[in-house]
């Protein structure tokens, strides 16, 4: 290996640490957490991050979240509150209406959140609203609007996004998948697409 890519891992890894420690009053998050590049956490009240996760470049955190492990999450992916600003305040135009996340506002809006569960796949660009659980499995095509909970291992595409197929077509292979996914060791390269070494368990 030479220098070169060694010392772009390190800086990976340093910008990582970087971005979790300024957001360390909110963020909570697992071992080999990977954060790209322009990333965003700007929540409420928290954001956890189970372990092996990969945010990629550009991604918005602007509501509370619980991210499972071995999730991934492509680059410009949003996670928004559906309730950012108080629309219906009366005389006050919306531009300057309270954002319902300060410490002052009342009522669910504040504490709404997005879960996103293990093994999850959200594409390029898609949008997941607060108050939405994308279960466990499930993928999330590239562009789509996710205003709905998401069923575990279904694949969900468009605007809002709808159920277009499954991960796998049989209880057999998702039963054989969760065995391994349990059983299994997962180690952190840093080597460009090569991101993830799988060794499966015994």
């Amino acid at each position: 290996m030479t220098i070169r890519p060694r010392i772009l891992g390190a800086l990976r890894r340093l910008r990582t640490s970087l971005i979790a420690w300024s957001s360390r009053r909110v963020l909570t998050h697992g071992r080999d957490l990977h954060i790209g590049a322009g990333t965003r956490i700007w929540a409420p009240g928290f954001v956890s991050i189970g372990k092996c996760a990969y945010l990629g470049k550009d991604v918005l955190i602007e509501c509370n979240a619980a991210i499972g492990d071995y999730v991934l999450i492509a680059n410009r992916v949003a996670l928004v509150g559906r309730h950012d600003h108080d629309f219906r305040a009366v005389g006050i135009p919306v531009r300057f209406s309270p954002w319902v996340g300060n410490k002052k506002s009342i009522g669910s809006c504040a504490t709404e959140k997005v879960v996103i569960q293990d093994d999850v796949w959200l594409g390029f660009a898609a949008i997941i609203l607060s108050g939405v659980t994308v279960g466990r499995g499930a993928i999330v095509a590239a562009g789509s609007v996710v205003t709905g909970d998401v069923a575990p291992y279904s694949i969900v595409a468009g605007n809002p996004a709808r159920a277009v197929g499954q991960r796998f077509h049989d209880e057999q292979t998702k039963d054989l998948h969760e065995r391994a996914i349990g059983a299994g060791k997962f180690a952190l390269s840093e080597r460009g697409y090569e991101h993830w070494i799988v060794e499966p368990g015994k």
